[in-house]
């Protein structure tokens, strides 16, 4: 019975210790205040003109996702390493409010991948 106490105990540490460290996300500074617009690009069979879609990234962790049937405005929130969340208003046509993304920037181009693996590029448009 003592050694599966003290087991607990280190895992309860072990996952403490993990969910410490490497928590901080890989984007903060790089989105706060940004506009981005969309490169050309296929998506889901769908091809995507340059300038179709845009993002804009308030430093006061609000945003407006622009298409070409309307804004969608709500905020975002950063999480771990490349993962970022949008929380819109109201629900895009092909799924709900809630969008959990893997965003990569270098320098002035984002990637953004969705969690099945679809992706689009956007170049900065501000600095």
């Amino acid at each position: 019975m003592r050694h599966t106490g003290v087991r607990v105990i280190w895992a309860t540490l072990a996952v403490a210790i993990l969910l410490s460290c490497g928590c901080s996300s890989s984007n903060k500074g790089k989105l706060e205040g940004t506009k981005w617009t969309s490169m050309a690009g296929n998506v889901k069979g769908q091809n995507i003109p340059a300038g179709a879609l845009g993002l804009e990234f308030g430093s006061d962790n609000t945003m407006v996702y622009k298409t070409p049937s309307g804004n969608y405005n709500g905020t975002y929130s950063l999480g771990a390493g490349d993962r970022v969340r949008f929380s819109l208003e109201r629900a895009l046509p092909n799924g709900g409010k809630i969008h959990d993304q893997r965003i990569t920037i270098e320098g002035d181009r984002m990637t953004m991948k969705d969690p099945d693996g679809t992706s689009l590029s956007f170049s900065r448009i501000n600095k």
